[in-house]
């Protein structure tokens, strides 16, 4: 866990989609049970918000470069799984897939990315204190 308050949750996944070496996986996500963004439009918006100032704090850390912004809650489609309303930030570095897009794994649990380090995790969690 990153940040939280009553309606939203930061995190980074101990198994991201993209190697660390490659930029910085981040959720956030409602902390209520939201399907899709079009049941609680007000709600997506807010949370696009979020996402946008943890970029900002994110680029102020030099954690990376560029962000992109993904919605998703398919992989609740999965069987046995609940679709879920979240947003993934991919934040990129200049590596040899700078401006190309992200592969991502087909399935959970298919990929094999080292997590956040601790000590950018730990500047991250006390950056985001600021957002109240």
């Amino acid at each position: 866990m990153l940040w939280e308050d009553n309606t939203f949750i930061v995190k980074t996944p101990f198994n991201p989609h993209i190697p660390y070496r490659e930029g910085v996986h981040v959720i956030v996500a409602t902390q209520q049970d939201l399907k899709a963004p079009w049941d609680d439009p007000e709600l997506a918006g807010k949370a696009f918000e979020l996402a946008s100032k943890v970029c900002k704090t994110m680029e102020e850390l030099q954690l990376a470069p560029w962000f992109n912004i993904q919605a998703n809650a398919n992989w609740g489609l999965l069987p046995g799984a609940t679709p879920f309303f979240h947003l993934h930030i991919y934040g990129r570095n200049k590596t040899a897939r700078w401006a190309k897009p992200i592969i991502l794994p087909e399935a959970p649990k298919t990929y094999q990315n080292d997590p956040m380090p601790e000590t950018d995790r730990i500047r991250l969690i006390d950056a985001l204190k600021s957002l109240g």
